[in-house]
């Protein structure tokens, strides 16, 4: 008896201890990021990232795996903030993001400091032309 008792709280200790891990590993994405990258648009082709500005990508709050905030990014000379949402996935490297107005990116972690984001769009939100772009972000530290 003894035993099974010192076995179950092996059991139930590891058990605490690996979710705690887990829940550490979450990294923090809080913050303003900002970067640009190439892309290519349907009926423009290959863009270079510089042409559009910087996206200017801020996280304004996350709560465990997910997140929200808003992006500043050109749009025909204009500025557009428009807002998102996004999860980090279970691998705590790979981040997905639906933004409010159009379009889905897809992220990597690749450090405390530095994200990627590829976006993509389809060619059937009002009447925009379809499109893909690679940004890289930095963390700018204020």
């Amino acid at each position: 008896m003894r035993k099974i008792w010192c076995f179950g709280l092996l059991v139930l200790v590891l058990a605490i201890s690996a979710t705690g891990i887990c829940a550490a590993d979450v990294p923090d994405l809080v913050g303003n990021w900002v970067g640009s990258g190439p892309g290519y648009q349907e009926g423009t082709g290959y863009v270079v990232g510089v042409d559009y500005g910087n996206l200017t990508f801020t996280i304004a709050e996350q709560k465990g795996r997910v997140f929200n905030g808003e992006m500043t990014y050109q749009l025909n000379e204009t500025d557009v903030v428009e807002g998102f949402a996004g999860a980090i996935g279970l691998d705590n490297k790979t981040f997905y993001i639906a933004e409010f107005i159009s379009g889905y990116d897809v992220g990597t972690i690749i450090s405390e400091d530095t994200i990627e984001l590829i976006y993509i769009q389809d060619g059937e939100q009002d009447g925009e032309p379809g499109e893909t772009f690679v940004q890289m972000l930095r963390r700018v530290v204020e």
